[in-house]
């Protein structure tokens, strides 16, 4: 590799490094954006109120029971000091069973019942009781993140094995629907079982995206110490588990396991915010599919634009991700072009090919996104029900659908912009490798010359 291509010959083995360090110490032992051991159930004694308030949510947050709001402004009226000082010696997993009971307790609060009363959703500004604002301020800022609801949080931290306790090891592999429980469900028979598999639906998927971050980074690694042979059979792998964390979205989250009647009305209104949270003036919006970790890492290292609302809203959302995961997604970030820049220069067909596999793989998904949330929101035409779907389409929309359906067409059409023209089509006139002008060509014969490849070393 030369000037010619945009970087010196150290710097795609430089960046491989980086990628590989970051994965293995940001994402932790399980090398994904799951918590490193199921989530715990117990907290230490002072405690123990929150997860008992969470306990009794099921019996009071149903419009029918009279809402929580009274309620919890009894239970939480006093900002306890010993609360307070026993924050700072938690463990990460204690915190983020803590993040999550008050993330649970704030949000059920801020809309006091479901269906919410038209009056909560004119609030811009929500005073939780002191016992509740005082932890959960101080919890948030420690963690780095606004105070309010995360799809950390509120889903990838809020679920329980049916085989194993809180803190026990498991493998992101060994995760499914049959294992895999909501640990605070806020509903009653029936609704409770569509919010548990709405909510588990973001683990599962995030537990498939371990294979994906795994073919990821290997791919990455053998473009950056020029093996582009192991490139190939890396994007195959990839392109197979981004198939399949596909199949486990679209599996999970359809008529059959969440009734769209019921999500509308019972299970979506408490995850958004829609009101101001901590930092005056600014307006959160609560958990989404933004924020979920493995789309973006796919984004940066396919190289995937982001002038789309859609891609915007992602880059708001990595503000309410754990600080370790957004540093491995600004690693990715800053070597995606370099991963581009590699592969256009190998000018070899078959290692263009599994590359653009990558980005079909990946608008696929967008386009069952696409599907099944124009679904949801369908559902909710003509009833007057507000509906968000983690794009934040405001009340105010006389087309959701619409609205919704224009901003994921727009993302996934930047996902297939981001494909690589083959060999054979950059010898065209006037055509150009997307990306990649000024590239010098590989020798020829580069990419098939396996046995040479072994040869190249780190």
């Amino acid at each position: 590799m030369d000037r010619q291509m945009g970087c010196s010959v150290a710097e795609p083995v430089r960046a491989a490094r980086r990628v590989r360090a970051s994965y293995e110490a940001d994402l932790g032992e399980l090398r994904a954006f799951l918590p490193g051991r199921v989530p715990l159930d117990e907290l230490p004694p002072v405690l123990e109120p929150y997860l008992s308030a969470c306990a009794q949510l099921p019996a009071r947050y149903p419009a029918g029971n009279g809402g929580v709001r009274r309620w919890l402004e009894r239970e939480f009226a006093r900002d306890d000091p010993g609360v307070r000082n026993a924050i700072p010696g938690l463990s990460d997993a204690e915190r983020d069973r803590l993040m999550t009971a008050l993330s649970v307790l704030g949000h059920t609060f801020r809309w006091d019942c479901v269906p919410p009363a038209p009056a909560r959703f004119e609030e811009r500004h929500i005073s939780l009781p002191p016992g509740l604002a005082g932890p959960w301020t101080a919890l948030a800022r420690s963690c780095g993140h606004p105070r309010v609801g995360t799809t950390w949080s509120l889903h990838l931290c809020n679920w329980a094995m049916t085989d194993r306790s809180g803190g026990a090891a498991y493998r992101p592999e060994e995760l499914s629907a049959d294992n895999v429980r909501l640990a605070h469900n806020w509903l009653l028979p029936p609704a409770d079982a569509h919010l548990e598999r709405f909510s588990t639906s973001f683990v599962l998927m995030e537990a498939q995206g371990a294979a994906v971050l795994r073919h990821l980074v290997g791919a990455v690694e053998a473009l950056g110490c020029h093996r582009p042979d192991e490139a190939v059979a890396s994007l195959e792998q990839l392109h197979g588990a981004m198939k399949a964390m596909t199949i486990t979205f679209s599996r999970n989250v359809r008529r059959a396991t969440v009734d769209p009647a019921t999500w509308l009305e019972m299970v979506q209104p408490t995850f958004p915010w829609s009101a101001e949270a901590e930092e005056p003036g600014r307006v959160e919006a609560g958990p989404s599919g933004s924020q979920v970790g493995t789309i973006q890492a796919l984004d940066a290292v396919l190289g995937v634009g982001g002038g789309s609302s859609v891609a915007q809203l992602a880059k708001v959302g990595r503000r309410y991700m754990p600080v370790p995961h957004r540093r491995f997604l600004q690693t990715l970030d800053e070597v995606g072009p370099v991963v581009r820049a590699v592969v256009c220069r190998f000018r070899c067909d078959e290692l263009t090919e599994r590359f653009n596999d990558c980005i079909a793989a990946l608008a696929s998904f967008r386009s069952t996104h696409q599907a099944r949330g124009a679904q949801y929101l369908r559902t909710g035409a003509g009833t007057g029900a507000r509906a968000s779907t983690g794009l934040t389409i405001g009340v105010e929309d006389d087309d959701p659908v619409a609205t919704f359906n224009g901003a994921m067409a727009a993302r996934r059409a930047e996902t297939e912009a981001a494909s690589l023209a083959s060999v054979a089509q950059s010898r065209g006139p006037g055509a150009d490798l997307t990306g990649c002008a000024g590239m010098a060509p590989a020798p020829p014969g580069a990419c098939s010359r396996a046995t040479e490849q072994r040869s190249w070393r780190r």
